[in-house]
């Protein structure tokens, strides 16, 4: 059943990046071209809700994201992969150097116009494919799961670093925390590990595009 719910939202997903890669037009009016997202960055595990038996770790991420704007508020398909090369302090099944691959929608949850231009809220919703991922049912070294995200970006550059140039001027500071939607057991107790985010935080350098969303 969670297979077959993931390959219908596999390919919606697909699909909604396929209409907007092939330039059809949903609304003209604050239609934008494709944005390339720089975020290195850190990620912390187990901060929450931590197994037993577990710690917190913590090492260097690196996140390369793309969206597509379409001209639609709750519409902004992304594609993107992350990836932690040194694992974290605490090694574990969450804190491997291996990559993670993703697609989904970026929703809107606070505009920056309601706080004065300085925070951004969204709540993207991703399809991961990642080792070890599918649950204990996926007998593949990678597998699908899908996350949501509460991510936060504070628009440091707009507000402090805008004199210094375009460069500066782009610049946010973000923290994410994720969640994944189809958890896999816990190792110790075999029960369902529904609550135990992922934080992530960092650098946003934006290339290319128009930096702010519709």
């Amino acid at each position: 059943m969670r297979a077959r719910l993931l390959n219908v939202i596999a390919g919606w997903f697909v699909g909604a990046f396929l209409f907007v890669a092939s330039g059809e037009r949903v609304a003209a009016q604050g239609e934008r071209g494709p944005l390339f997202l720089l975020e290195p960055g850190m990620l912390t595990t187990d901060f929450v809700s931590v197994p037993v038996g577990s710690e917190s770790g913590t090492g260097f991420n690196m996140r390369f994201e793309t969206r597509f704007p379409s001209g639609l508020r709750w519409f902004m398909p992304v594609v993107g992969a992350s990836v932690t090369p040194y694992g974290t302090s605490n090694p574990s099944a969450r804190g491997l150097n291996t990559p993670v691959l993703f697609a989904g929608n970026v929703f809107p949850l606070l505009d920056q116009r309601r706080t004065n231009g300085w925070i951004t809220a969204e709540v993207p919703l991703l399809l991961h494919y990642a080792f070890g991922g599918g649950g204990a049912h996926n007998e593949r070294l990678y597998g699908r799961d899908l996350h949501l995200q509460v991510a936060f970006r504070l628009h440091l550059g707009e507000k402090t670093l805008r004199d210094l140039g375009p460069f500066w001027r782009r610049l946010d500071v973000y923290a994410m925390f994720e969640q994944n939607l189809t958890p896999n057991e816990e190792l110790t107790s075999g029960k369902p590990d529904r609550f135990n985010p992922v934080a992530m935080y960092g650098v946003t350098i934006p290339v290319g595009g128009t930096k702010n969303t519709p």
